[in-house]
């Protein structure tokens, strides 16, 4: 085996990634049955408005496990790890090859009748050029900020229509 140019280098490119674990939650006005196909890919397009996932495998997006799709820009390539229909839990990885790798859990309860608590949690590793930004925008504050939004513009998404799975 041969190396040419093996020396490790200072690059932005090439510093240590650094990583981060936020959860948070937020209380529906509805059941988790349906509050969970929210945060399924077909489900997201009601209520995240550039969210348009692009099927890698199979070639219709289905929200179930090891379905693969793209997703943003930067793009990212989305896996489902797990769905579970009776528990209301569903678990990704997202990986954006230039800036970070990205394990989502969700999960939604039935907390009282007609009421439901969703429970997001993200561990983000960031890398590269754009690591201090990414992380920046998983900063407590940012996360918190973010719970709140998903929580109103879920709510006007129940108030207009119901969700596709």
């Amino acid at each position: 085996m041969t190396f040419v140019n093996a020396i490790p280098t200072k690059s932005p490119a090439t510093q240590i990634a650094r990583q981060v674990h936020r959860v948070g939650s937020f209380a529906l006005d509805c059941d988790a049955d349906t509050a969970f196909p929210f945060f399924s890919p077909e489900g997201e397009r009601e209520w995240v408005s550039d969210w348009d996932p692009k099927p890698i495998f199979p070639d219709q997006i289905s929200f179930c496990r090891d379905t693969v799709f793209r997703q943003g820009a930067p793009e990212a390539v989305w896996t489902i790890i797990e769905v579970d229909g009776k528990t209301h839990r569903a678990e990704y990885v997202r990986f954006a090859p230039a800036s970070h790798t990205a394990h989502i859990v969700v999960e939604v309860e039935s907390t009282t009748s007609g009421r439901s608590r969703v429970v997001v949690s993200y561990i983000v590793t960031a890398f590269g050029e754009d690591q201090a930004r990414l992380l920046d925008a998983f900063s407590e504050p940012a996360y918190a900020s973010k719970m709140r939004d998903w929580k109103q513009r879920i709510i006007s998404c129940l108030a207009n229509q119901k969700p596709r799975l």
